[in-house]
C-alpha cells in the first residue's frame, strides 16, 4: 500500500516538508505526537517544529502500523518501544550517568530560585543533561561523514606537500 521514501539530505524539517514526505496530515502528525513518544521534534528559537530523519522513519513507521497493520493506538505504542527505542534509553543514560559532581557546580545553585544568577549555569547543565540514542541510520551518517573527512584530509594533505606549506 505505501512504498519505501527518499528522505531528504537535510538536518530538518518544518511540519509541511513532513507531511508532504508522509502523507500525513497536519493535525493527525501532532495528535501522534501527542501519543507516540518516538516522535519528538525540536523547537527552533523561533518556535517552530523541526523533524529530524528519525522522526520522520518514526512517522513512516506509525503509519504502517496503524494503517497497513491495523493495529490500535495502544498496540502501536506497544510496538513503537520494541522497534524504536527511544525514551526508555534515554531515560536510562541520563539517570546512570548524570551527577552534579561531574559538572562541578553546586546542586542548590542550579535549583536556586534567582534566574539571573543561576540561568548561565542552567543553560550549561541542561545542554550537557541532553542525551541521544544513536540508531542505525546515525551510525550510517557518522561512517559517511567520516569518509568524506578522511577524503578532505587526503586532499589536503597532497595539497599540503605539492605546494610545501610549511
Amino acid at each position: 500500500m505505501f512504498g519505501p521514501i527518499e528522505i531528504p539530505n537535510k538536518s530538518s524539517f518544518k511540519i509541511n516538508e513532513v507531511c508532504a514526505l508522509t502523507g500525513v496530515k497536519s493535525y493527525v502528525l501532532r495528535f501522534w505526537e501527542s501519543e507516540f513518544t518516538e516522535i519528538a521534534p525540536i523547537t527552533s528559537s523561533s518556535g517552530q517544529k523541526l523533524y529530524e530523519h528519525r522522526d520522520i522513519e518514526a512517522i513512516l513507521l506509525i503509519k504502517k502500523l496503524l494503517f497497513e497493520d491495523k493495529m490500535t493506538i495502544e498496540r502501536a505504542k506497544a510496538e513503537m518501544k520494541t522497534l524504536m527505542p527511544r525514551e526508555s534509553l534515554v531515560e536510562a543514560n541520563f539517570a546512570d550517568n548524570f551527577s552534579f559532581e561531574d559538572e562541578r557546580i553546586n546542586e542548590d545553585e542550579f535549583l536556586s530560585s534567582d534566574e539571573s544568577s543561576a540561568y548561565p549555569v542552567r543553560e550549561a547543565v541542561r545542554e550537557s543533561m541532553t542525551k541521544r540514542v544513536l540508531i542505525e541510520t546515525d551510525f550510517q551518517k557518522l561512517t559517511l561523514a567520516k569518509t568524506k573527512l578522511v577524503e578532505i584530509l587526503k586532499i589536503t594533505e597532497s595539497l599540503h606537500d605539492k605546494n610545501h606549506w610549511g
